[in-house]
């Protein structure tokens, strides 16, 4: 897989050729007006090392936003629309949402397109976490774990009707028992075969109690290899990691991601040794996969108590 680098490098790959603001670039930047502090032009996503690099028209950092703009004759080809999905998929990858204006309308009305911009900038911001988090889930050990689970509860609860859940509807159960709020980004990783089982979750942005999840699916055949390797490559952009699965190959990948210091926390009147930044969601104590790993540290909760929560069940039926 390739991840983009953090958008900071804003020298062009050689192979470019500079064209210049195009006339619609040149009409949106004379109408920007009192976003001109926080919009920025020409911004270069990639490794440097690689030729995998795009540049974006216009961004503001500071709410991971994109705004692209389209002229017609550009962007009408088969060939362009394949490259600007390729490119769209690579961006949203990076955490950034894209905003996209074609040339007709920034001809017929530029500074309602700049308007629209601003609201949502401001949207974004007024509700911009001071944290940022990303979530990264197994999908086939959620699966897996959800069926086991589900027996499990309906053997104890014959008087229940309990029914599998999707991992929409396990995800703010997951949120709530890590004690989790605001703004959380959640990547979905799955083989390839379970790719239209979440495929529809794709940039889905969902409101739950105290904050906002936006997901984005990852499918492969080597789906466990690469959220590894995307943990590592996007760990930059976010300020905490919470991993759902129970797998030791994510050791390495997930402790490269928080501090490589413990910390103490004051738990009544002991104190006990923790590493921050990071909570897992994950089997039990005796059946977790990542003793003898450094994860053993991490703050965690039962995976069954989140599955458990989304069938209807109460805490003290769990």
């Amino acid at each position: 897989m390739k991840h983009p680098s953090h958008p900071t490098d804003e020298t062009p790959p050689s192979r470019y050729h500079d064209r210049g603001q195009s006339y619609i670039e040149q009409e949106f930047q004379s109408a920007i007006e009192d976003l001109a502090s926080a919009i920025e032009s020409e911004h270069w996503f990639g490794d440097t090392g690689k030729h995998h690099r795009y540049r974006v028209d216009f961004i503001l950092k500071d709410a991971r936003l994109i705004v692209e703009l389209d002229g017609h004759t550009y962007h009408s080809t088969k060939e362009q629309l394949e490259k600007d999905a390729i490119r769209q998929w690579y961006l949203t990858r990076a955490g950034y949402s894209a905003i996209r204006f074609t040339e007709r309308e920034i001809n017929r009305d530029v500074r309602q397109c700049v308007a629209d911009v601003r609201q949502i900038y401001l949207e974004r911001m007024q509700r911009a976490p001071a944290k940022y988090r990303v979530m990264y889930v197994d999908y086939t050990f959620v699966m897996k774990q959800m069926h086991l689970a589900l027996r499990f509860y309906r053997d104890i609860h014959p008087d229940k009707t309990l029914e599998p859940q999707s991992i929409k509807s396990i995800i703010p159960h997951a949120i709530s028992w890590l004690h989790e709020k605001t703004f959380i980004t959640v990547f979905v990783f799955c083989p390839t075969e379970d790719r239209k089982e979440i495929d529809h979750l794709n940039s889905l942005v969902m409101e739950y109690e105290t904050g906002e999840v936006r997901f984005n699916t990852l499918a492969s055949d080597w789906y466990i290899l690469d959220l590894g390797e995307h943990m590592e490559a996007y760990a930059h952009l976010f300020d905490e990691f919470i991993l759902v699965a129970d797998d030791p190959v994510y050791a390495a990948p997930f402790r490269a991601d928080i501090p490589q210091q413990l910390s103490d926390r004051q738990v009544g009147l002991s104190t006990n040794k923790y590493l921050a930044n990071g909570k897992l969601l994950r089997l039990g104590n005796q059946e977790t996969h990542f003793v003898g790993t450094d994860l053993v540290q991490v703050r965690w909760q039962n995976v069954w108590y989140a599955l458990g929560s989304s069938f209807g069940l109460h805490p003290y039926e769990l």
